[in-house]
């Protein structure tokens, strides 16, 4: 079945496509128009239920403020639905707080869905694809986009960190052989280190004002930083606190370790960088072929976009690409 909209003939396939994408257009709009007064309402609301908890003592109200605004998000519906259906919602939340991001499951998700449908509205409209390729091909790529986006903020994140970590645990060291205890070390290094560490022993900080002990507050906090030198320092304070000894001294000697796995691991990147230069090589040597091809003969590669067999053998070299790509990332990759 065809249908014609303003002179142009569209499928039933092309035209699904179509009023998805404006439902979800409409959607969008409706959101940034009247954004605003959800967000009022919702904080009205979040002052209420505080304030009802007054009665209860100002640590379970602290404790209370921190859980909602940890939990808190712009679509909170949609993040109730994901954690509980999604099968993945921890590991998904946790790589999103891993990634220093401001974005919630909902947040996330509702992003993913625009740009796939966005996508899709592109590649059948615009390029004229067909629309069973457009869709598997939007749902690829507003599926994976922000996933790597992610992973790639995530790793960026924890190599800044780790670069500032040594120093962090240094300022320890001094703190507790100038006479300080465990908390005002602490303190010390979220006020006098740069994010991403200050950030993360503020958050250590605040929870252990709340009332939270020290090792759970640092534990929990390690689930948004996800570097194995952070861990190191949880377990070695762990250990001084249940067989005690001088801290100062452990923690120094976790200093040295950790500025010699960051020489390791620079090393490695240095021996690794020719097998990395190939691997950016050999990625972006279809694309430069096929755009050379392009602009010399395009009737000779046109096919190979305006036909649909010619899409899917194209749909098809991407995905083999990309798996060719992510192998060759794991061998030239070494983990420390």
């Amino acid at each position: 079945m065809s249908a014609t909209v303003g002179g142009h003939a569209f499928d039933l396939d092309t035209m699904t496509v179509l009023v998805s994408a404006g439902f979800v257009l409409m959607f969008v709009a409706l959101r940034l128009v009247f954004g605003g007064f959800f967000a009022e309402r919702r904080l009205r609301d979040r002052l209420e239920s505080l304030e009802s908890r007054t009665q209860a003592g100002p640590r379970t109200l602290q404790m209370a403020t921190l859980k909602r605004v940890e939990k808190a998000g712009t679509l909170p519906t949609i993040d109730r639905m994901l954690w509980r259906w999604f099968p993945n919602a921890t590991s998904l939340r946790q790589k999103l707080q891993a990634s220093g991001v401001n974005l919630t499951l909902g947040d996330f998700a509702f992003t993913s869905l625009a740009l796939a449908v966005g996508i899709a509205f592109l590649l059948v409209v615009v390029f004229d694809v067909a629309p069973s390729v457009a869709l598997g091909g939007s749902l690829m790529i507003g599926i994976g986009i922000p996933n790597v986006w992610i992973g790639w903020r995530a790793r960026r994140r924890g190599i800044a960190f780790n670069l500032l970590f040594p120093e962090a645990v240094d300022l320890i060291v001094r703190a507790l052989r100038a006479g300080l205890p465990v908390q005002e070390a602490i303190g010390s290094v979220a006020r006098d280190i740069k994010d991403p560490v200050g950030g993360v022993f503020r958050r250590v900080q605040h929870e252990v004002q709340f009332g939270v002990p020290i090792d759970v507050a640092l534990w929990r906090v390690a689930k948004t930083v996800q570097t194995d030198e952070f861990n190191f320092l949880i377990v070695a304070m762990s250990i001084q606190r249940d067989t005690g000894g001088n801290l100062a001294e452990t923690l120094a000697n976790l200093s040295a370790l950790l500025r010699a796995r960051q020489q390791l691991r620079l090393k490695i990147r240095a021996f690794t960088s020719e097998a990395r230069t190939t691997m950016m090589i050999m990625s972006g040597l279809p694309f430069l072929v096929g755009g050379g091809l392009f602009l010399l003969s395009p009737g000779y590669i046109g096919p190979l976009l305006t036909t649909e067999t010619g899409q899917m053998i194209a749909a098809a070299a991407a995905c083999s690409m990309g798996i060719g790509i992510f192998v060759m990332n794991k061998i030239a990759t070494i983990k420390v």
